[in-house]
Parts: C-alpha cells; structure tokens; sequence
C-alpha cells in the first residue's frame, strides 16, 4: 500500500466503515472523498486528521509511515514485533556470527520483512530491508520506532536470545534517501539515558558489501521508475 488512497479503503475495510460513515462523521462531501478514494487527490492536513479520527487509525500511518495503523497507546499488544528465525541465506558470509530472517506481524499474518546480520563479536545488528515492491517505499526511511523508548522494543525484543546487549547495541540500517535516490546506511546507537536508539553520524566503514549491493539495486529501480 503506497498511496492514501490505498490505505484509507484498507482501513475502511478493516474498520467496516463505508463512504456513508466516513462523510458523516467528517463533514467531507461525498465528492471530494470520493475523489481521495480514487486517488485523484489527496486530502489536506485538516481532513486527513478527520479522516484518521473517523477510522481510529494512526495519522502517520495514513500518511504512509512506517508505524503500527492503530494506535500504539491503545493497542499496545498489537506491535509488529519482529521475530528473528534461523535461516539459510542466499548471502555467503564469512567471520560473521549469523544471520536470520526477521519477521513482523502485519495485518494479521506473520511476513518476512528483514535480513538481519548479528555480529556478536563487536554487539552490532545489520539490517537491509526485503524491498517487496507492492509496499517497498516503507521500508526506504530509518524506521522511526528505533527512536522513542516504548517503540523500540519492535526490533529489540529478541535481542537476549540472539545474543545482544541492548544497553551497548550498534545498528546499522540499509535504507535509501528518497529525495536523492542513493544508498544511505544508517548507524545507530543506543542511549541508556533516553532507552532508545539516536543517529550516530560518526564516521563507520564496516558496511555489509552484500546488502550494498541490494540497497544500490532497489535504488536504481526506484530512480529508474521515478523519471
């Protein structure tokens, strides 16, 4: 789901709203959300909110962040939490600890979402994205759950079977800058005092050349298919 458009008829069938209702509880006229059904125009900030309330879903979500769609304060059991799984990997890999698959519940299915690389030795994660096309654009941005301490726990919460320290952790995220359409590896540490993760622009050469090459690949598509 890439568009408004898509994420408010998702959210209408999942919330077994119909237009009727979403018109009534907002204000908006029936022509102009039938026009942000049909993707025809995308609603301005004051009637995305309206919509958003209607539907009982998380703005952000409706705006196409990566977050849960409801409300984490009032599902709190429902987070993507991801699961880290011992897998065989298409990537060959020496000196490196291991490598899993992780997975995120996600409109009620468990869907493999990330490589995930754990090198032990120096307590670092490497993560790249499984750009699936259908949705790949979520996944570009540092996801911002790693920086509130209640959202981290997202991709953290395994970190003790996996053989992480939280406290002394190094991420690395293989994103791409949307607005320049090049590879951006994020590094990220955490921060005890906040208990959450912050960007750490220290300069780091320790970049997995394998998931590069993914990165640099999807980049490439998304370039070629912005023009």
């Amino acid at each position: 789901m890439n568009t408004i458009a898509e994420r408010i008829k998702f959210a209408m069938k999942a919330k077994n709203k119909k237009q009727v209702d979403i018109v009534k509880d907002t204000g908006i006229s029936k022509g102009a959300f039938s026009s942000y059904l049909s993707g025809q125009y995308n609603p301005k900030a004051d009637k995305m909110e309206l919509i958003a309330d209607s539907l009982d879903v998380d703005l952000r979500w409706l705006y196409g962040q990566n977050v849960p769609m409801e409300h984490t304060s009032q599902n709190n059991n429902a987070l993507q939490y991801v699961f880290y799984n011992n897998s065989c990997s298409e990537y060959l890999l020496d000196n490196l600890d291991d490598i899993y698959i992780a997975m995120m519940t996600q409109y009620a299915a468990l869907i493999p979402r990330f490589y995930v690389l754990v090198n032990r030795a120096g307590n670092a994660m490497h993560i790249l994205p499984l750009f699936l096309k259908e949705d790949s654009s979520q996944f570009y941005e540092c996801p911002s759950d790693f920086f509130y301490s209640d959202r981290h726990t997202i991709f953290t919460r395994d970190f003790e079977s996996i053989h992480m320290v939280l406290t002394t952790a190094t991420i690395y995220y293989y994103g791409i800058d949307t607005k320049t359409y090049e590879p951006r590896v994020t590094k990220l540490s955490y921060s005890q005092t906040d208990d959450c993760f912050y960007i750490d622009n220290e300069v780091h050469d320790c970049h997995i050349k394998a998931f590069e090459k993914e990165v640099i690949k999807e980049a490439l598509y998304l370039k070629n298919n912005a023009q």
